[in-house]
């Protein structure tokens, strides 16, 4: 048996050669724990998700509760370890054990350290269509408690993205839009403040408009019973557009849609004056000394398909480019803005949804869908959904006027979180020493100022 440790080599320098080995201790590589602890504290996420789902264990077996697991599975993902199997690892961390509630070097393995890559993969394959409800209505109560008193307007931004599967996923579909197999999982945002309201997994085909309505008359309805007076704003692209979504949202009080509306004959034909104009305007400009990249005309009128309802108000941009005509149109229930600003100011601001879902399945890693049971890849999604939800309350509670107010998970995540942390265990204090050259100190001691709640003092000396 070889008993000489592992060792790293380097380049020397002169006088000295240099190496390295895995020999370092209470050592660890990741802050981020302590900080999404601190939030966590604050809002109580873990804490609702875990009450959501019914734990079926035998108690005589269970080591690990479902808070615990549940925190211990989102900090790490919060983290950058989206892999289930990095728990094998960092179940031992020091300061993930800290983070979890539990002491950094317990000397009872089974007390001390958390739980294993097999333990999170059971708790995903265990839960049931009912957890999945329960815990999917969690995640809106979390938004609904981020307000202390009810907001004056709301706005919600829908839409799908892509979840590319890679094996023999249930339903994940080929979708020829992104030709690919994959899921379609349904993202709702609050385009005000980027919360995250709601994340579905869906099967990978395109949705009908009953199934969004469904879906969506249910987050509006439970947002409504705190909420009944709240100016509430649904807002999608083009295939939102479908009489049975604009139909719920027509009969919900203080609510209106604009979604993007894709064209047909009849609209062309209505739309061919303001194109007209557009189109004048644009041979018009040719004669400047500076010719603007594009001319637009907003316009409006009525339309109702075939299967809609009633009539809506569709708000048309014409654009006129040097490579030809860009018409575009999104029907409304708003009556008071102008064409202009509806487009302009309203529905052009949806487009940073797109960022947020960027946040939620690039930086979270969000996709990485890979069971083998459609509710297992469900529990998935809503796992990195938590840890989005800290990443987005940490930005606008902790971070605000500060050099990462409006920065991105990653960035986060590689400036505040991957910091070496050194840990030492005393009988009645934990000590944790960082790098004395640390170049986000200042920041650090806000944060941790900002996000520190002290025990109560009736507390401090009980058990």
């Amino acid at each position: 048996m070889n008993s000489t440790p592992e060792q790293l080599r380097f380049a020397s320098i002169p006088g000295c050669t240099i190496r390295a080995d895995f020999q370092g201790g209470g050592l660890s590589s990741d802050f981020g724990p302590l900080l999404l602890k601190g939030i966590d504290r604050q809002i109580g996420l873990t804490e609702r998700l875990s009450a959501a789902i019914s734990d079926t264990r035998h108690p005589g077996y269970i080591t690990h509760t479902l808070h615990d697991i549940l925190k211990q599975r989102i900090y790490q993902i919060a983290c950058g370890y989206e892999d289930g199997n990095d728990c094998n690892t960092l179940r031992h961390d020091p300061v993930f054990r800290l983070g979890v509630g539990r002491k950094p070097f317990d000397t009872d393995d089974a007390a001390g350290a958390l739980a294993s890559g097999s333990t999170i993969s059971r708790l995903e394959h265990a839960v049931s269509s009912k957890d999945i409800y329960r815990f999917s209505e969690a995640l809106v109560d979390q938004f609904i408690a981020g307000y202390a008193t009810p907001p004056e307007a709301l706005v919600l931004d829908i839409d799908h993205s892509e979840d590319a599967a890679y094996g023999q996923q249930p339903l994940a579909f080929y979708n020829h839009h992104y030709q690919s197999t994959c899921y379609l999982p349904l993202m709702i945002f609050e385009g005000l403040s980027g919360a995250l309201v709601a994340a579905v997994l869906r099967p990978g085909k395109r949705p009908t408009g009953a199934e969004n309505a469904m879906i969506l008359k249910r987050v509006l309805t439970r947002i409504r019973t705190h909420f009944p007076d709240t100016q509430i704003l649904v807002r999608g692209d083009g295939h939102f557009s479908t009489p049975a979504l604009m139909d719920v949202i027509d009969a919900m009080p203080h609510t209106d849609f604009i979604f993007g509306l894709p064209s047909n004959a009849v609209i062309n034909r209505l739309a061919e004056p303001a194109m007209q104009r557009a189109c004048a305007l644009w041979a018009e400009v040719q004669t400047q000394d500076v010719v603007p990249d594009s001319v637009r005309v907003y316009e409006e009128f009525s339309y109702a398909a075939g299967s809609w309802s009633k009539p809506q108000r569709v708000v048309q941009k014409a654009e006129v480019m040097a490579l030809g005509e860009n018409p575009r149109f999104v029907a409304t229930s708003l009556e008071a803005p102008t064409p202009a600003r509806i487009y302009e100011d309203l529905y052009c601001a949806r487009g940073q949804a797109e960022n947020w879902i960027k946040h939620l399945k690039s930086d979270l890693a969000s996709d990485r869908t890979s069971c083998t049971t459609f509710l297992a890849n469900f529990m998935r999604l809503l796992e990195h959904a938590g840890a989005y939800v800290l990443h987005q309350q940490l930005r606008t509670q902790a971070l605000q006027h500060t050099a990462l107010a409006n920065a991105q998970p990653s960035s986060v995540i590689a400036k505040l979180f991957k910091i070496a942390v050194q840990v030492k265990q005393f009988k009645d204090r934990v000590i944790l020493h960082l790098p004395t050259s640390c170049p986000v100190k200042q920041l650090l001691q806000t944060v941790t100022e900002r996000l520190f709640v002290p025990k109560p003092a009736r507390l401090l000396h009980s058990p």
